[in-house]
């Protein structure tokens, strides 16, 4: 897996990597699965939403109480140490946890509050796989499926639009050497 990750040179080898990371169980960057439509629960429909994050929810990394910097602190430390595992000086490693909070951070605040998930209504979204891909250009929705192996659909419940916006602009703010690190962190997460 490391070795893929490492001969990732472009948009499309990120695309092919989170495809590849999901369907080892790996929720990289969104999350997107098959079940039923919340308005027609005769029919299965695909569901993509916001995912990619390593602490529970967006609150871990948006808060600033005391406590919530002690544990973001800590995450940072754990991260470190892990990167320190894969033999990494510990400038390195410091770095490279660095990286991963500051994509983890810009996914966090891209995605819906613990009460805003609760709300099914927020989270139905269901649009035509055109629409869903102009809202998020950047990366090949259907390229993505047929990577995954799903079958193509023509419809997608695009739960948290917001969220997807923000990724689109990630996939070209964030560099690919840092997406790089972000999915080595992914896989030692889920090791």
């Amino acid at each position: 897996v490391f070795t893929t990750i490492n001969n990732i040179k472009n948009a499309d080898d990120v695309r092919h990597e989170i495809a590849a990371l999901h369907n080892m169980g790996i929720g990289a960057m969104f999350r997107l699965g098959g079940g039923p439509d919340q308005k027609n629960t005769n029919r299965v429909i695909v569901n993509a939403g916001h995912g990619g994050l390593s602490l529970p929810t967006r609150d871990y990394y948006t808060k600033e109480d005391a406590k919530s910097v002690e544990i973001k602190g800590k995450f940072v430390e754990h991260m470190t140490n892990m990167f320190k595992l894969l033999g990494e000086t510990p400038e390195a490693a410091a770095a490279d946890a660095g990286t991963v909070m500051a994509i983890q951070m810009r996914l966090a605040k891209a995605s819906a509050a613990p009460v805003e998930l609760r709300d099914a209504d927020k989270n139905y979204n269901k649009i035509s796989v055109i629409d869903a891909q102009m809202i998020i250009p950047n990366f090949s929705l259907t390229g993505y499926m047929k990577d995954r192996g799903i079958p193509a659909v023509t419809e997608i419940n695009f739960c948290q639009p917001k969220f997807f916006k923000e990724l689109n602009a990630m996939l070209t703010d964030v560099s690919i050497d840092n997406w790089k690190t972000y999915f080595r962190w992914m896989v030692l997460n889920n090791a």
